[in-house]
C-alpha cells in the first residue's frame, strides 16, 4: 500500500476503537503528553481555549529529541543512545565526502557554510524513531504507515519496506528491487524480491547503530554486519567452472576476483550533473532537464583490491556507478567553482564507484551463454564458453572487440550514453577505468603477464 494522505488517529466506536488505548494499548499506558508533552488535563471556559492549552510545549515528533521521546523513562535508552551516532541520522559517509571533495580531511574541520548548507540539502534524509516506526520520514512525505481505523499512529516494531525502506532508497535499490519499467525498462525485479524476500532478510545488521564507533565511517559499505552474498551461497563456490575462476576471495591464483554483482546483475541506474541546493528542481521525471538519470552496466578495476580498511578488498573487477559531483555542486553554500583537472586537489575523487545493485538474477547476458542453461538441470560450463559474454575478445587494435561496452573505458567518459563529454572525469578515474581501447596497451590491464 502506498500512502497518499497524512491522515490522524482515527477514532471509531462501531468497530470498538474508543481511544488510543484500543490502537496500541502500551504506548496509551504512557498517555499523549507522556510523549508529545503538552497538558493531558486542562480547565478551560471554551473548547479554543482548552485547545491552546492543551497544546502549549507540545512536541510534533518527540523522538526528534531522544532524551525527551523515546528514551524517556528509560524505555528505550539503549536504541536511542546507539541510533543518536547511527549512519541512518547522521549521513557519515555523505558527510566524509563533502569533507574531502572541499578540501578538509573531516566534516568536522569544515567551516560553518559548508556545515549549514549540508544541514539545509541533505539532511533531508535524516530519520527519527517515529519516522521509520509511526510514519513514513518526511522526507518522504510523511503520513502514518497504518491508515486503517483502528491502527492509524500504532507502533511498528518491523517498518514497512514499501513506505520506509524503499521509501527512502528509492532511486537507486527501490527501483532495482521491484524493477521500475521509468527507470530500468526490461529489467524484472530482484530474485529475492520474486521469492518472497524483504529488505531484513538479507540485512541483518542493527540500523540503529553499533554506537559511537560509527561516527568513524566514512562510507555505508562499513557499517558492521553488513549482508553478504556468501552468507547464503558459500555451498555455490564449487557449483561450475564460472565459481571456480572467478569466486571473489582475495586471492587472484585461481583467476581474476570479481564481484557476485559482474556476473549477476541488471542494468541500474547511473545519473549526470547532481547538484546541492538546487538539484530537487532540476530534475524532471522523464529526463528532459538537467538533472539525468538513466540505465548503465558497467565493469570498473577496483582501486581498493587487496588494500586493508577498504570495503570489497577481495574482488579485483566490481560494477560502478556514475555518481559525479559537479564543479558548481555547492554554488548555495557560497563556494566557488572548482577546476576537475587540478589533481593536486582531494576534491578530485573517483566519478565512477563501488555499486551493489539489488537486482539480481542467476541467468543474466552474462551468465545465460546458452538459452538452453536456463531450463537445463545441468549446464555444460567449460572453459571454451565461459568467456563469451563476458571476456573482451577479436580485434582489440581496430577496436572491433566483443563485450567491449560492458566495461568502463575512457572512451566512454569521452561521449557517455547521455552524449555528455565527461573527459575531465579520465584522470580521477584512473584506477577504475580499463583505460583506452584503442590503445593495444590496455590488454595488460587484464594480463599483465602477456597472453
Amino acid at each position: 500500500m502506498v500512502l497518499t494522505d497524512k491522515v490522524l488517529i482515527r477514532i471509531n466506536s462501531t468497530r470498538l476503537v474508543n481511544s488510543f488505548a484500543d490502537i496500541d494499548p502500551i504506548h496509551a499506558a504512557i498517555g499523549c503528553a507522556g510523549c508529545h508533552g503538552g497538558i493531558s488535563q486542562v480547565d478551560a471556559k471554551d473548547d479554543t481555549s482548552a485547545f491552546r492549552e492543551a497544546h502549549t510545549g507540545m512536541l510534533r515528533d518527540p523522538s526528534a529529541i531522544g532524551e525527551l521521546g523515546c528514551s524517556g523513562g528509560s524505555c528505550h535508552a539503549d536504541i536511542v543512545a546507539r541510533n543518536e551516532t547511527s549512519i541512518h541520522s547522521n549521513l557519515w559517509g555523505e558527510k566524509a565526502h563533502v569533507a574531502l571533495r572541499n578540501g578538509y580531511d573531516s566534516f568536522e574541520e569544515c567551516p560553518s557554510n559548508i556545515k549549514d548548507g549540508f544541514a539545509t540539502d541533505c539532511n533531508s534524509c535524516h530519520t527519527t524513531c517515529g519516522q521509520c516506526h509511526i510514519s513514513r520520514p518526511n522526507g518522504v512525505g510523511g503520513g502514518f504507515l497504518e491508515q486503517r481505523v483502528g491502527y492509524s499512529h500504532k507502533f511498528i516494531a518491523t517498518p514497512s519496506e514499501e513506505n520506509v525502506c524503499t521509501a527512502c532508497h528509492g532511486s537507486r535499490v527501490g527501483d532495482d528491487w521491484n524493477a521500475n519499467q521509468e527507470r530500468v525498462p526490461g529489467n524484472v525485479p530482484d530474485v529475492h524480491n520474486d521469492y518472497g524476500y524483504t529488505c531484513l532478510d538479507c540485512h541483518t545488521e542493527d540500523m540503529h547503530g553499533e554506537g559511537a564507533t560509527d561516527a568513524e565511517y566514512t562510507s555505508r559499505y562499513q557499517v558492521a554486519d553488513l549482508p553478504q552474498c556468501i552468507d547464503c551461497h558459500q555451498v555455490d563456490l564449487d557449483d561450475n567452472a564460472f565459481h571456480v575462476a572467478h569466486w571473489p576471495n582475495a586471492d587472484a591464483i585461481d583467476g581474476p576476483d570479481l564481484s557476485c554483482f559482474v556476473c549477476h546483475s541488471q542494468q541500474y541506474n547511473n545519473c549526470n550533473t547532481c547538484h546541492a541546493g538546487s538539484w530537487t528542481h532540476e530534475y524532471e521525471a522523464d529526463n528532459s532537464d538537467e538533472y539525468r538519470v538513466y540505465p548503465q552496466y558497467k565493469i570498473g578495476r577496483n582501486p581498493y583490491y587487496g588494500e586493508a580498511g577498504h570495503p570489497h578488498t577481495e574482488s579485483a573487477w566490481i560494477t560502478v556507478r556514475h555518481v559525479p559531483v559537479s564543479p558548481d555542486a555547492y554554488k548555495n553554500w557560497n563556494i566557488g567553482s572548482w577546476d576537475l583537472q587540478d589533481l593536486s586537489m582531494t576534491k578530485d575523487m573517483e566519478t565512477w564507484k563501488y555499486a551493489s545493485p539489488h537486482n539480481i538474477q542467476r541467468w543474466t547476458k552474462r551468465t545465460l551463454v546458452d538459452t538452453n542453461w536456463a531450463t537445463s538441470v545441468t549446464q555444460d560450463y567449460t572453459t571454451e564458453n565461459c568467456y563469451e559474454n563476458c571476456h573482451m575478445h577479436g580485434d582489440l587494435g581496430s577496436y572491433t572487440a566483443v563485450n567491449d561496452a560492458l566495461y568502463l573505458t575512457d572512451e566512454n567518459m569521452e561521449n557517455d550514453i547521455t552524449n555528455d563529454d565527461l573527459s575531465g572525469e579520465i584522470p580521477a578515474n584512473a584506477l577504475t577505468s580499463l583505460g583506452r581501447l584503442s590503445d593495444d596497451s590496455n590488454c595488460y590491464t587484464c594480463h599483465p603477464d602477456g597472453w
